[in-house]
């Protein structure tokens, strides 16, 4: 389960209720701004955009109330749907404020060859960062965000950014993450694409390491500050045949093994 804050300012507030239109056509529009109201744990819509104009704290983002509302309404619109909108603007914020991010990771990486067998030249690298930057912002990456807050929320956090935590094994713990939305739909098992973990984990509040490999290329990506033991634990737990999992299963049997005085081979 996870938790999903946001500012209820004015931007955000009519971004998401853009997405609301695009997402459900069907509702009658003040219903749509009166449950996105109680969305946000506000009263009504009326109270939520009197509130826009000077809040400057987050909100966290209540599915049950959204859609209990439309309920009463007539109409059925699962918790889910609220919190796919209100992700589509919180990956929007992240990536407004980190112009080197995109789905797959920090920066342009190196150049890749084309189809014709030649590398790509500087202009098409970039052009390809921004189609992946473009996928980012795209509805199919709220899913694979809200799997990584997910679990993000069972990482602890430590004072700095730690080594051995980058993203790309992170996304593969995330991806597997059996979890579900707050209200029981279920979220995850989902694929998760690098860049969006690293954008959960900004949204999140973690601090963020970008790297570069021996060429001066962005490496994609990133390390925080995460406590490695407990990612550890998480992946031994979520990704039982992982190959590190199977290292720590074997190391934890000969340890056993040696505190018994016993020899594996006899």
């Amino acid at each position: 389960m996870f938790t999903l804050n946001i500012l209820a300012n004015t931007a955000n507030l009519a971004a998401i209720k853009g997405e609301l239109l695009i997402l459900i056509p069907e509702v009658k529009s003040s219903h749509r701004c009166e449950a996105l109201g109680r969305g946000l744990g506000f009263e009504s819509y009326a109270s939520a955009r009197a509130a826009s104009t000077r809040t400057s704290s987050p909100v966290a983002a209540n599915g049950a109330a959204f859609r209990d509302y439309l309920e009463s309404r007539g109409f059925v619109v699962p918790a889910s749907v609220f919190y796919r909108a209100v992700a589509k603007v919180a990956i929007a914020n992240v990536v407004a404020a980190n112009e080197h991010l995109s789905a797959w990771g920090i920066g342009h990486g190196r150049s890749q060859r084309n189809r014709d067998g030649k590398w790509e030249s500087a202009e098409e690298r970039y052009a390809r960062f921004l189609s992946d930057r473009s996928e980012l912002l795209s509805t199919y990456a709220t899913q694979p965000f809200l799997v990584s807050l997910a679990l993000l929320a069972k990482v602890v956090r430590t004072k700095t950014i730690r080594k051995g935590t980058g993203s790309y094994w992170v996304k593969h713990i995330a991806e597997n993450f059996e979890c579900r939305y707050p209200e029981g739909e279920p979220l995850g098992p989902h694929y998760v694409p690098n860049g969006v973990l690293i954008a959960a984990a900004i949204h999140a509040g973690f601090l963020t390491k970008s790297h570069y490999d021996e060429l001066g290329y962005h490496s994609l990506n990133a390390t925080f500050n995460m406590s490695k033991p407990c990612l550890e634990d998480l992946d031994y737990v979520i990704r039982p045949d992982s190959g590190r999992s199977q290292d720590r299963r074997r190391e934890e049997e000969r340890r056993a093994l040696k505190r018994s005085g016993r020899s594996r081979w006899a």
